[in-house]
């Protein structure tokens, strides 16, 4: 009984919701979030794996970085800025990888476009990189 429950201990220490600001993952969306709003699409590539993957809403699935910086590339020439995010939950998958789930608010023009994500991340290199990234626009508003 006694093994069943520290068992149990474990595996809830490992999935438990983690919104810790000290958090190695919110710390890498806080300086995602800075490269965004400074408009800087090479260094959101950054945050990527090389075979990281975007998967943004109705498009085709965007595979490396050049992809990935080019998309947001396209984005910033569009006008979308200022990227406010919230995490919801990030639960460790392994000692190498970990899954968050958030929520976005972006400035597009004279509207705000809130949207939701999930996140893989991986360890490398001592490092947290997005190596899957898929996000979906729940609203717009004006």
């Amino acid at each position: 009984m006694v093994r069943t429950i520290a068992a149990l201990i474990l595996f809830l220490a490992g999935t438990v919701l983690s919104h810790a600001q000290d958090n190695p993952i919110v710390a890498r969306m806080q300086a995602f979030a800075e490269a965004y709003n400074a408009g800087d699409a090479q260094a959101i590539g950054g945050f990527y794996t090389e075979d990281g993957a975007l998967m943004p809403p109705g498009g085709a699935i965007l595979s490396g970085r050049e992809a990935i910086a080019a998309h947001y590339a396209r984005a910033f020439g569009q006008g979308v800025s200022n990227l406010r995010f919230k995490v919801l939950e990030i639960r460790q998958a392994g000692p190498q990888t970990a899954v968050e789930i958030g929520e976005t608010r972006v400035a597009a023009g004279d509207s705000e476009i809130d949207g939701r994500y999930l996140h893989v991340w991986v360890l490398q290199d001592g490092a947290w990189m997005l190596s899957r990234d898929i996000y979906h626009v729940i609203a717009i508003s004006k």
